[in-house]
């Protein structure tokens, strides 16, 4: 058995649907004549605890059902009997929470056999007002009750200019959207942000703003706050959080502060009658609910008033804890599989490159201006509220790696020709490479969603189960499939404290992060009713509604900077000094949400495999047929029939034809008795011998949008939960697992990024002749050596020896066109001066082919990369004479003075660089060990070892490599950056403003490298790895004083 990565964390939820599965067996497993049906029909329609499952979830449905039951003709009764037949099946079969079909409770772990069961009372009822119905009652009295109400400003406002930008709107129109609202930032605007920053009475907020303008009249200011008020850019306290227990509890509370008794006193009755219809028993609460409902709908308008869910009342909830080493067992499986997130050339990666090239890795940028189109870098190109203003460069999918691809399709193959699922083994992982992960890439933490089923009794007591995992695979953070029915458990706020504990426990070994909820309003606000959670972390950040949290624990948007630490995004809180862990309790899908809010959420999972993100569903998705995938007990994935593309036809197909083609489908393709229609996550039990399935699948056939899948059912005899008759539930399981620690070394200090320059400072962007003239040189792929070597070198180094310039430097850089981007230094009234020469000397060398074109560009300093403000000057005057370097040396390979291997001349001023930086031997040795692989380039270091021992050797002032003529050059040509480099480090080490003195030498090495070998990151890894295995070999050298023989 492996190590476990995973840990339980003493809780899971069990959901099932209200009826037993032998209700399903008794109805859709019967031949039955259509008077018996209807008769049947009859009985159905008359059961109590279907009737209110069904008026909960469609009224209409509801109404035409009891119509049904006193005897009135149904219009279109074809398609009423279906609705009625889904909804059984629903109700005896899914386990996925809705309404009163189904329900959820929460077990416990145990050493004991595992036993979930129901007692006679099996259902409590729950519920609480929707959402949408509560906001347009709030949204109503912010209009008509202002002058009542205290105002806070909205923590998604976004300052560009002389305008001020919501992040979105709940805003609508002619009952369309309103996308994007801004106002002129005025005194007015200005004050009013100041004054409303914490919660202030209207009536105080107008005599303020009365008192700031005693020449503006009150009816103005009114109107200004009027419209302030309705384009959300004040919120009220009467918008709940959505992260209390109780939203509508909120309101009533907020509602009698402000003294606003007639609407106070109306929720309060709507209160007491929700409380009434939960008390019921199912089945006996349909007048209750009717009478709930038509008082709502009342107050306000909306297609749903009130959200309802179900408690499962188990007597038994245990689960032995064999489950967990099971499931660690298929996530050794799964995890070399899963794709880390956005790895490849997605656009998330190519924004990641984007943020680089911009602010470089030592800078931190406020999240709205970096997502903003036009101050920023705009939003990922995937990204669609709003989109990217610049053109997308054709962005591929993910890419599945050719080996992968090859595996699964023999896999496919095999199994297809021997009529056998698709069997996975470790052996095969291991072939394939896949088995070696790094730790940090694993999840901290998940919810898997199973379904757990025994061929017998003696396999239930000998705890060996057979695991499903269920159609929504589960989620890509523990606790977020919980969320929404966290007010119906006991001892909620545990489970959320546990799981706040592990996600620092995992990250916050320093300190330097906190916890924080994210929460937003949707625009569309009947979807908050899947955001309602509750949380224990320490922030929140609630947008276009009230925070749970005091002002001390509420951030905003505009508190929130955005940096890149070991290739990965990071979330910041300005105010704290302190980095997010962002938590979303809820499962509703970022996809649509707002670019800051999906930009956060997509950033916790930067660099993280997403376990869900299965190849074969990549591999296999133009497939009409896919066998079952598996691994030892687990069916990781079902067989799957596309039926469209197996019965083809062009024109609706009457259900007599459909039916023997269906028939001899099911014979072809062995397909088995019970099946699921599958859309997405949902799913229909059907029994493909029975007639009023057969109407069920054929309606989809002829009707269906895209395409009709089919899955196997889980096809193991005993389900796990029982009630007190013996009857067998249908039953899925939420697991949520956290990974467990290990040691994670990090290879150099972790900067510390504490310089918050504005990004338009004057001390940051230099416009050009402004101190600096920062030019591209394009087309210069094929000569770039020679123009660095002779031509810039000559011409510049003319202009040094007048006095002309000061300084200059250059690296050489690709957008994508490779380039050189040369900055050169002196005065604005000089750079001007010298501007015509230059152009001159530019014209000369594009006649001569050197170059194609240039252009002028400001010059962004990247300040917080070099040390902060004190130190970027330092830095640019090693660039300076780190660019001479770099030129002598390309002049002396290319007139044949040195004929060192380009391994050795990097190795040797790679060395050369941490000696100048004042790291002794051993400090060399740890930076560039925790860099590379020490498996990488191993033969090459052997067949070269004696030559880079002997002039990597720096005893005895470099010794070996002074041994010879060309030795001595090199090292003369390197020694003349030794002051620039020591000023600089003297000066970092004498503290920080920002970045850390290793992380500051590794982008001064790059950088070297970059000018002396042009963009490779590979070369600069190779020689890298190779000064590592150097100075390794060097050690029994190096600790006893001994010299290198020849």
């Amino acid at each position: 058995m492996k190590d476990l990565i995973f840990k339980n964390i003493d809780t899971f939820m069990i959901r099932t649907p209200v009826l037993s599965v032998d209700n399903y067996l008794r109805f859709f497993d019967q031949k039955l004549t259509e008077g018996e049906m209807k008769e049947h029909l009859l009985e159905i329609c008359h059961n109590p605890v279907f009737r209110e499952s069904i008026l909960v979830a469609s009224k209409s449905l509801y109404n035409k059902m009891i119509d049904f039951c006193n005897g009135k003709e149904i219009k279109k009764y074809d398609y009423f009997l279906k609705a009625i037949h889904k909804y059984l099946i629903r109700i005896s079969t899914r386990p996925t929470p809705f309404g009163l079909f189904a329900g959820v409770d929460f077990g416990k772990y145990t050493d004991e056999n595992t036993s979930i069961r129901y007692g006679k009372n099996k259902y409590k009822k729950f519920a609480r007002p929707d959402l949408e119905w509560l906001m347009k009652i709030v949204k109503k009295l912010e209009q008509e009750q202002y002058d009542q109400l205290w105002f806070t400003v909205n923590d998604s406002i976004f300052l560009k200019g002389e305008r001020a930008y919501l992040l979105h709107s709940t805003r609508k129109d002619n009952d369309k959207r309103v996308h994007e609202i801004s106002v002129r930032v005025t005194l007015p605007f200005k004050i009013t942000c100041e004054l409303a920053s914490n919660l202030i009475h209207y009536q105080t907020l107008k005599k303020e703003l009365i008192k700031q303008f005693p020449n503006t009249s009150e009816e103005k200011i009114e109107h200004f706050l009027k419209q302030l008020i309705e384009n959300e850019f004040l919120i009220s306290n009467l918008r709940p959080p959505l992260t209390v227990m109780d939203q509508l509890d909120y309101l009533i509370k907020r509602l009698k502060e402000s003294l606003i008794e007639e609407w106070s006193n109306e929720l309060i009755d709507i209160q007491q009658k929700i409380r009434t219809y939960t008390m019921t028993p199912l089945g006996e609460g349909e007048q209750i609910y009717k009478e709930l409902h038509k008082k709502m709908k009342k107050l306000a308008d909306t297609k749903n008033v009130l959200q309802v869910d179900m408690k499962l009342n188990l007597q038994e909830k245990k689960l032995n804890k064999q489950v967990i080493k099971d499931l660690n067992e298929l996530m050794h499986i799964l995890l070399p599989f899963s794709m880390t997130y956005q790895q490849t050339d997605s656009p998330f990666s190519r924004y990641k490159q984007e943020f680089i090239e911009k602010y470089g890795v030592d800078r931190e940028v406020p999240l709205l201006e970096m997502l903003d189109n036009d101050l920023g870098i705009g939003a990922p190109m995937d990204y669609t509220n709003p989109k990217n203003a610049r053109l997308a460069v054709g962005v591929p999918h993910q890419l599945i790696d050719e080996q992968l691809r090859e595996y699964f399709l023999h896999k496919y193959i095999e199994a297809v020709k021997d009529k056998k699922s698709i069997t996975i083994t470790e052996d095969e992982i291991k072939e394939l490479g896949l088995d070696d992960y790094d730790y940090n890439s694993i999840p901290d933490s998940l919810d898997i969603n199973v379904i757990i089923k025994c061929d017998s009794e003696q396999d239930l007591e000998n705890n060996h189960f057979k695991y499903y995992i269920g159609p929504n695979l589960g989620s890509t953070h523990a606790g977020k499939s919980f969320g929404r029915f966290s007010y119906m458990m006991e001892g909620e706020e545990k489970l959320f404290e546990t799981l706040n504990e592990e996600m620092l426990n995992l990250n916050n070994d320093d300190g330097e992060y906190v916890t924080c909820e994210l929460v937003y309003l949707p625009n569309e606000t009947r979807h908050a009713n899947v955001t309602r959670n509750i949380h224990n972390s320490e922030y929140e950040l609630a947008l276009f509604t009230n925070s749970s949290k005091d002002e001390y624990h509420r951030l905003s948007l505009s508190d929130i900077l955005i940096g890149i630490e070991n290739d990965m995004f990071y979330a910041k809180s300005k105010t704290l000094n302190k980095k997010l862990i962002i938590t979303m309790n809820n499962m509703l899908n970022t996809q649509n949400a707002p670019n800051a809010i999906r930009f956060l959420y997509d950033i916790s999972l930067d660099g993280k495999k997403i376990w869900c993100n299965f190849p074969w569903d990549t591999i296999f998705q133009d497939y009409a047929y896919i066998p079952a995938i598996e691994y030892k007990n687990f069916v990781i994935a079902p067989r799957k029939w596309v039926i469209n593309k197996i019965i083809k036809t062009n024109d609706k197909m009457s259900f007599t034809e459909f039916k023997k083609r269906f028939k001899n489908f099911c014979y072809d393709y062995d397909v088995p008795k019970y099946v699921y229609l599958t859309f997405a996550d949902n799913r229909i039990l059907l029994n493909t011998e029975d007639e009023n399935c057969l109407r069920i699948l054929h309606h989809e056939f002829n009707n269906g949008y895209g395409n009709i899948i089919l899955s196997s059912y889980e096809d193991a005899d005993l389900h796990l939960v029982k009630d007190d008759a013996e009857k067998e539930y249908v039953c899925e399981l939420v697991i949520p697992l956290v990974k467990v620690k290990q040691e994670n070394n990090q290879w150099y200090a972790k900067p510390k990024k504490s310089s918050h320059i504005p990004s338009f400072s004057d001390i940051r962007v230099k416009l050009p002749f402004e101190d600096w003239l920062y030019l591209k040189l394009y087309g210069v792929n094929s000569r770039a050596d020679d123009l660095i070597a002779f031509y810039l070198s000559e011409y510049c180094r003319e202009k040094l020896a007048k006095g002309e310039i000061e300084k200059y430097f250059y690296i050489r850089y690709a957008d994508p066109e490779q380039h050189i981007r040369l900055r050169l230094n002196a005065s604005e009234e000089k750079l001007l001066q010298i501007y015509p020469d230059m152009k001159q000397w530019l014209r000369t060398l594009i006649e001569k082919g050197v170059l194609s074109r240039f252009s002028i560009d400001c010059y962004e300093r990247e300040i917080e990369r070099y040390g902060g403000t004190e130190l970027i000057g330092l830095a640019e005057n090693l660039f300076f004479f780190d660019s001479i370097v770099v030129e002598d040396i390309l002049k002396l390979k290319r007139l044949k003075h040195i004929h060192f291997s380009d391994e050795v001349i990097g190795m040797v001023s790679i060395i050369h660089y941490m000696e100048q930086f004042g790291l002794d031997y051993e400090s060399q040795l740890d930076f560039l060990q925790q860099q590379v692989n020490k498996q990488d380039y191993r033969e090459d270091f052997q067949k070269n070892r004696s030559v880079y021992m002997k002039v990597c050797n720096t005893d005895n002032d470099w010794q070996g490599l002074r041994d010879t003529d060309e030795g001595m050059l090199l090292l003369n040509v390197l020694n003349q950056r030794n002051r620039s480099i020591k000023e600089y480090a003297s000066k970092i080490q004498d503290g920080l403003e920002a970045s850390s003195e290793l992380s500051i030498l590794d982008s001064v090495i790059h950088l070297h490298c970059n000018r002396l070998f042009g963009i490779d990151r590979e070369f600069e890894k190779k020689i890298r790895t190779l000064v590592a295995h150097t100075l390794y070999a060097l050690k029994y050298i190096k600790a006893h004083g001994l010299v290198l023989k020849n």
